[in-house]
């Protein structure tokens, strides 16, 4: 396991419970203003607590073990970490009742979180500094997806906020967003030291392996992932 320092894992781990915070705080807005009864509110809340606690201790538990720093198993065991979010992102998108408690949100609720990224590419950075990540996972070399986090704030405001930039602006910037994420994404598996690896320099990526990054792929990645499919599909759908 390559030394962290402990700054850049606080900064991170601040980063991941300020999404978590904000995900519940969606929840409760939405619930708000869809009327819903104490009762049901509460549930609402209740579950998407216990599912983003369950998931961060058992992300958390197999990123101390040890366990995924096996690079010869096939399939990879990072799989247990990557698989299972978007997987659930698949159930709650093709899920009525979590649209139905996402239609009153403002499109802005799915944009202004993306300028997390801007947070996370500096982080990034950081771990290139000290020699963790190899050069390409940066915007030093190529990871250009802090792009996507500057205008987030911009897309937001002009589009839905003051409605000066028609929505379609939104769209591209929204698949954009999607292309930027998906470079990063395989960018980073193809520089993990696994037989497939094509980025050879050193270090190789063995971050997401350890704790608390083992959070990036299981918990911060999908969070960008599923505000990039919410708000395509409401602008598909016309909804402002």
């Amino acid at each position: 396991m390559p030394y962290i320092p402990l700054h850049i894992s606080a900064l991170f781990i601040a980063l991941v419970f300020a999404i978590a915070f904000l995900i519940i705080i969606a929840v409760q807005a939405a619930g708000r203003r869809l009327n819903l009864p104490f009762e049901e509110t509460s549930k609402n809340n209740l579950v998407t607590i216990v599912v983003l606690l369950v998931w961060l201790m058992f992300t958390l538990i197999i990123g101390l073990s040890g366990f995924l720093d096996d690079f010869t198993s096939k399939p990879p065991k990072i799989l247990l970490i990557i698989i299972p979010p978007l997987l659930f992102l698949l159930v709650i998108f093709l899920s009525k009742p979590f649209h139905d408690l996402c239609e009153p949100l403002d499109n802005f609720w799915f944009v202004y979180p993306q300028s997390f990224r801007i947070l996370m590419e500096f982080i990034l950075w950081l771990l290139f500094r000290y020699r963790i990540i190899p050069v390409q996972m940066t915007f030093a070399g190529g990871n250009y997806d802090i792009i996507i986090g500057l205008t987030a704030p911009v897309v937001a405001y002009y589009c839905f906020n003051r409605k000066l930039w028609s929505p379609k602006a939104a769209l591209v910037w929204n698949f954009l967003g999607l292309g930027m994420l998906t470079y990063i994404m395989v960018v980073s598996i193809l520089s993990t030291p696994y037989q497939f690896r094509y980025f050879m320099n050193e270090p190789a990526n063995t971050l997401p392996f350890h704790f608390p990054f083992v959070w990036l792929p299981g918990f911060v990645v999908p969070f960008a992932l599923l505000l990039h499919i919410l708000s395509i599909r409401r602008l598909i759908l016309g909804k402002s």
